[in-house]
Formats: C-alpha cells, structure tokens, sequence
C-alpha cells in the first residue's frame, strides 16, 4: 500500500498558539509565613503556562495583590494585567496599575514591577505619587522602593513637594 498527503508543505505548520497547564477561575492565594498572613492575590482569571520553555502564570483579567506588614497594615496593589515569572519570581502588572499603602499613599502607573523574593518594586515608565500625609503630588518618570515605602527613590520627578524649614 501506498499513502500520500495533498496538503501543501506550508500548510501543515506546528502551531504556535500556547496552550495553559490550567485555568483557575475566582482565584485566591495566601501566602503564610509563621501562621501570620503576608500576601493575598486575587484574580477571576488564572493561566497556569509552566509546561512553557520559560514557564509563568497570567492573568488576563488583572489582580489584586494585598501586602502585609509585620504589624498587620495592609497595602494594596491592582492591575489590570498582570503576568509572574516563576523563575525568576518577578510579577508583572501592566494597565491601569495602583498601590496604595495603608497610610494613604498612593502611586499609579501603566507598568508595575514587584520582585518578590527581594520585596522590591519598581517602574520605568510615567508615574503620579500622591502622598496625602505630606500634601504631595509628584509626577515623573522611573521609580524603586520596597513593599512598605520606606526606601523610596524616583526618577525624573517634576510636581509639588513642599519643604519644611
């Protein structure tokens, strides 16, 4: 016997669409440490991409990421996009980004980087920081600082900063 395929060459590509591990809908993820609770992140949606070469997991719909001190205060971050790199530990947040700390600051941003093994967070692009203790709003452009804000360094900063005497 003696077999052949019509279809042209060109036609018979592997395709290139990824295809997730899993989907997790209403997904929610605490992160304990010492029966204390440290983050919780929350998304509707949750693709699970670890059988990838370089392996993440996104979430197309955004998540809430909610950090916790020591002391129990609670800040929040938001995206609408967001995407964790599993080898590396680095959380994307793209679109529409907040943080706002439980002291009433508040950053926003297009693009939002948290790496969490470090628990530092940073932006490249365009940000407005509103500090409504100090009665601050400073724009510009770059900014790194950890989980908490207290080691805070901006980039290209142009807005109202009032000086003490």
């Amino acid at each position: 016997m003696f077999f052949s395929c019509d279809t042209p060459p060109e036609k018979r590509q592997a395709s290139t669409e990824k295809i997730p591990n899993g989907e997790t809908y209403d997904f929610q993820l605490i992160y304990t440490d010492s029966a204390k609770v440290k983050t919780i992140l929350e998304s509707s949606l949750n693709k699970d991409f670890s059988n990838q070469q370089f392996p993440y997991t996104e979430f197309p719909e955004g998540l809430t990421l909610r950090l916790y001190d020591e002391q129990g205060h609670e800040n929040i971050v938001r995206g609408r996009y967001a995407i964790y790199y599993l080898a590396t530990q680095m959380v994307e947040l793209r679109d529409s980004v907040s943080l706002k700390t439980y002291e009433g600051k508040q950053l926003k941003t297009s693009q939002l980087f948290w790496q969490a093994t470090s628990d530092w967070v940073f932006t490249e692009r365009p940000f407005e920081y509103i500090d409504s203790l100090q009665g601050t709003i400073t724009k510009g452009i770059g900014m790194d600082f950890d989980k908490r804000f207290t080691h805070l360094k901006a980039h290209k900063i142009t807005g109202i900063i009032p000086i003490k005497e």
